[in-house]
């Protein structure tokens, strides 16, 4: 595996998480005394299945629209991907029931760097998740996290789980972005989200509580869009299989963002 194609597709999640989010822009609601957002946080989740590239969810923070407060992006997001590989990875006769959700849906056996990348499947998040949703991704063995933006208040809660969840070979990780350099669009994305990544510390840093931080990042989630939709084959870095991966996963978040 190359740091290439890792970054590659981290920023393409990337910008399809903040994409997603100017779509489905969920504004703040001022009046006073009422929930607010209409349909909850600007929250969104990516879960890619690392061994083809398949796009297996793309959702939002859901609390409000269902009133129920366990529906944050993550867990919408591994329901959602769950049953997408039940379809694709179905259990075999004869395959032990526990052997098949720790090793043939969002986690695979193997230990070396680059199986993170190449097995398993990767969660992207807006934010490092809340102490309800790191617990979640280890109960179902997720193979990688990996975030938009660091929340100081859950940053150690995964690490500090994991003595209650063994045999979890998982990691969890701010997004690799693509080094600066020419006008290529994924470039200019990782430019982008590096911006915006100081933007958020400032606003929270200035009291504005982080799950709002991205109402006021207007400008830079338009610009992700427009990113994303200016992205096409001839701008991906890599070459061969990790390309045809990597231009899945491009077209799945277009699909799901339905600019595609």
């Amino acid at each position: 595996m190359s740091e290439v194609f890792r970054a590659e597709r981290d920023c393409l999640a990337g910008l399809g998480l903040l994409a997603s989010t100017h779509i489905r822009f969920d504004p703040e609601l001022k009046t006073r005394g009422a929930a607010s957002h209409a349909y909850g946080f600007n929250v969104h989740c990516l879960v890619v299945d690392n061994s083809d590239g398949e796009v297996l969810a793309l959702e939002r923070n859901r609390i409000h629209a269902d009133s129920n407060p366990l529906q944050h992006a993550e867990q919408v997001g591994i329901r959602a991907a769950m049953a997408r590989l039940h379809e694709k990875r179905p259990r075999e006769v004869g395959t032990p029931v526990e052997k098949y959700y720790k090793n043939s849906l969002f986690m695979s056996p193997g230990t070396a760097p680059e199986d993170f990348f190449n097995r398993g499947c990767t969660l992207y998040n807006t934010f490092d998740p809340c102490g309800m949703c790191a617990v979640t991704l280890l109960v179902c063995y997720m193979e990688r996290i990996a975030y938009l933006f660091d929340n100081a208040t859950f940053a150690t809660v995964y690490d500090d789980m994991r003595k209650y969840f063994r045999g979890r070979d998982s990691i969890k990780e701010p997004l690799a972005l693509l080094e600066d350099g020419d006008d290529n669009p994924l470039r200019k994305g990782s430019r982008l989200i590096r911006e915006t990544r100081e933007k958020v510390k400032h606003l929270e840093e200035s009291g504005t509580p982080l799950m709002t931080t991205l109402d006021r990042c207007r400008d830079e989630l338009q610009q992700a869009a427009l990113l994303l939709i200016e992205t096409e084959i001839d701008h991906l870095i890599t070459a061969g299989e990790e390309r045809e991966r990597n231009l899945r996963t491009l077209h799945g978040i277009k699909r799901l963002c339905n600019i595609n």
